[in-house]
């Protein structure tokens, strides 16, 4: 099995780890990618990277798709064994196929990835006071 979760809100892959109150957890047969199971983890009452982090290692997750990561969430997952998929923007479930499919491209830094200026994906290149938690 492949699990997959992805920072998640609406359908769509959210600005940022740490503040994520949804996360999507994929879980695919690595005989068959094709059969895929996904389901919500409510994440609301958690709080930070930490938090987060241990969430991951819990469920056994194996890569982590989302907008933004900060350098010590990063180093939490790794630590765990957990690939930081960062920089991404889009369909949530659509990214999770990509990446078990080894065909998500990379990320350009236009969701968050890239801090201040870097949120043209998030907010359609507006500046909004707390925003996507980049800082802008």
């Amino acid at each position: 099995m492949i699990r997959v979760a992805v920072s998640y809100k609406d359908g769509e892959i959210f600005e940022h780890f740490g503040h994520s109150d949804f996360f999507a957890i994929y879980e695919f047969d690595e005989h068959d990618l094709g059969k895929s199971t996904k389901r919500l983890v409510d994440t609301s009452a958690m709080h930070g990277h930490k938090d987060m982090a241990d969430l991951m290692k819990r469920e056994k997750i194996d890569a982590v798709i989302c907008g933004q990561m900060g350098d010590e969430a990063r180093s939490m997952l790794l630590s765990y064994g957990i690939i930081p998929v960062p920089g991404y923007c889009g369909d949530a479930d659509t990214a999770a196929e990509l990446l078990v499919t080894g065909q998500l491209p990379p990320a350009d830094g236009g969701c968050c990835a890239g801090g201040c200026g870097g949120c043209s994906g998030c907010h359609g290149g507006e500046e909004e006071e707390g925003g996507c938690g980049c800082g802008c």
